[in-house]
């Protein structure tokens, strides 16, 4: 056993210094099971310190189970069955792991928001708004989200996305992963499988399977999901996001989307409509979603927030088609609501107010323009080197990088140069081969005078032989 060393200048008290030296002691193995510790007496003074000190510790250190005591004044290290202590990391290991989290400089696989794209001034003066109800704020809230809020989404969904919905239809989340943990528990009693696009959602899948569904990949094509891989599947639920799937982009047209809806009405299926990305088409009218089309009450709709707002207010919401609601009702008081009714409260005068239209039409404009840059600089960058999937709506793209290495080296190459990138090969449920690596860029979290430097720094951990030839070039002409 080390020297003890106790300081009497420290704001903690001396019982507690001994306390946790014991106790760093044992969960680090220093001090084995069945190991007798000093006897009360004689630790007092050595240390100098009263037995009441002494005592106090080890009465703490017993109250945790950290030891036991076997005679009136002998202690030892109690035995722990099945326990393993967190092991302490050296201070090194720590540093390195602060170093990792700290070198990313560019993250192209956040769809987070510019950071210019809110006006948080405006923001705050509608949450002060909402304080001056102070009575409203007193309880939990409404376990289906706010009434003025869900009203406004209903409006929302109508006018923006073609789609008829009633405000008792409206749950309110915080976030969509939330909302599917509720649909699960809804859904559960007469399904056993679903559907999903591949590649797609993978946490929505993981969600499902977490609950007992069978996860049933189906093959994305350029129009969609394969409708003969689905009639064949013999299951009754799918999830999609035919307005803007991701990570291909790519949109389901009309035709597919109404042999969906006829599939549905035929077999009895529930379709979970994700609207992922749907604001952001920079051409034409948003694509109608597919809750618009739906006459038959076969669509779960979710739509979120979080990329018109910034992500941390996390606010989603979830379409229920008629016939589910006795069911979540009936279960209703198994759910809380975890939203802040203060931010549900704010955001709804907000809307009502029309300021989340103009935040809309604020951000399409910001992120048209600086996809034309991104598009510019990657084909500048790269040339011949990669494939770049055009996209006219949304935050990101595919490109296909013409190289020998595989996917994951890829990823962790960006790392060392201070990209963060993400696979589309993570985002399959099953293994599925590609002939060269595709990797999804999203460009709305980095600034547009960041957009080459960032770039660049891709194509020096990507093909740091052509940074080598330009350099000798660049010699061999001085």
């Amino acid at each position: 056993m080390e020297l003890i060393m106790l300081s009497p200048d420290s704001k903690e008290p001396l019982y507690i210094q001994l306390y946790k030296y014991f106790k760093s002691e044992i969960e680090n193995s220093r001090l084995g099971e069945g190991e007798k510790l000093p006897s009360i007496r004689g630790l007092a003074k050595s240390l100098a310190v009263s037995k009441i000190t002494v005592e106090k510790a080890y009465q703490q250190l017993m109250s945790e189970g950290y030891i036991e005591n076997c005679d009136r004044s002998r202690y030892r290290v109690n035995k722990f069955e099945g326990i393993v202590f967190k092991i302490a990391w050296p201070a090194e290991i720590q540093a390195a792991g602060k170093r990792e989290e700290s070198k990313v400089l560019y993250d192209f696989a956040s769809g987070e928001m510019d950071r210019d794209g809110f006006n948080f001034s405006l923001w705050k003066r509608y949450i002060s708004k909402v304080f001056l109800n102070k009575e409203r704020l007193m309880g939990y809230g409404s376990i289906q989200g706010e009434e003025e809020l869900r009203s406004e989404i209903a409006r929302y969904v109508h006018n923006s996305r073609g789609g008829k919905v009633h405000k008792e239809q409206i749950i309110v989340g915080p976030g969509v992963q939330s909302l599917l943990n509720m649909l699960c528990s809804i859904l559960k009693a007469d399904n056993c499988s679903i559907a999903f696009e591949e590649p797609g959602f993978k946490n929505g899948r993981h969600i499902f399977a977490d609950h007992g569904f069978q996860i049933i990949p189906i093959e994305m094509k350029p129009d969609g999901m394969n409708m003969d891989e689905l009639v064949a599947s013999k299951t009754r639920l799918v999830y999609i996001s035919p307005s803007h799937q991701f990570p291909t982009g790519y949109i389901m047209p009309i035709g597919k989307r109404n042999r969906l809806l006829r599939w549905a009405e035929e077999v009895g299926a529930a379709i979970i409509e994700d609207d992922y990305d749907s604001e952001f088409r920079y051409f034409g009218r948003p694509i109608p979603a597919l809750k618009g089309l739906d006459s038959g009450d076969n669509v779960v709709y979710l739509g979120s927030f979080s990329k018109v707002m910034p992500p941390s207010m996390r606010i989603s919401f979830m379409v229920l088609p008629d016939r589910l609601l006795p069911v979540y009702h009936k279960n209703s008081t198994l759910y809380n609501q975890a939203a802040s009714t203060i931010e549900q409260l704010a955001l709804a005068k907000f809307m009502a107010d029309g300021h989340l239209d103009r935040q809309i039409r604020r951000l399409r404009k910001l992120y048209y323009e600086k996809s034309l840059v991104f598009f510019d600089v990657l084909r500048q960058v790269f040339g011949e080197r990669i494939e770049v999937n055009d996209t006219e709506s949304g935050l990101h793209t595919l490109i296909t990088v013409k190289s020998d290495r595989k996917a994951r080296e890829l990823v962790d190459r960006a790392m060392l140069k201070g990209c963060r990138v993400a696979s589309v090969q993570d985002y399959y449920w099953e293994n599925i081969p590609e002939e060269h690596p595709r990797i999804i860029l999203y460009f709305s979290k980095i600034p547009a005078g960041d957009m080459l430097r960032a770039v660049q720094a891709l194509k020096e951990a990507w093909f740091p032989e052509d940074t080598r030839i330009t350099a000798e070039a660049c010699g061999n002409s001085l």
